[in-house]
């Protein structure tokens, strides 16, 4: 079956490739990019949290405005080595998927 929200740990390194952020930040820039499906902060904080174990990223606790203190997250080298992988692996779908649909359509279109 196919998954809505496939690629969040994905795009989750690849902000924090850009800049460090906090969970509910990238919340916002990945719902702001997903057509599919709306993401949860939850979700996000779950990847967050597996990525943090898998030592792809790591945090630092931020005094917050006012409020409770927050993780800054960023990503490690070996998420960063993990996003160069993913990219390579990614062009190589993307091809695939192209040769899929181009045939699927052809296929139809007879």
């Amino acid at each position: 079956m196919f998954r809505k929200n496939r690629y969040i740990i994905e795009f989750a390194l690849l902000y924090l490739y850009q800049t460090n952020s906090y969970g509910f930040e990238l919340t916002k820039k990945l719902n702001k990019i997903n057509k599919v499906a709306k993401i949860d902060t939850a979700g996000v904080y779950r990847a967050l949290d597996k990525l943090e174990k898998e030592k792809l990223v790591t945090f630092k606790w931020v005094k917050g405005d006012g409020g409770p203190n927050k993780k800054l997250y960023s990503i490690t080298k070996e998420g960063s080595d993990y996003l160069e992988e993913f990219h390579i692996d990614a062009k190589k779908t993307k091809l695939a998927l192209t040769i899929f649909t181009d045939t699927y359509q052809a296929i139809k279109n007879k």
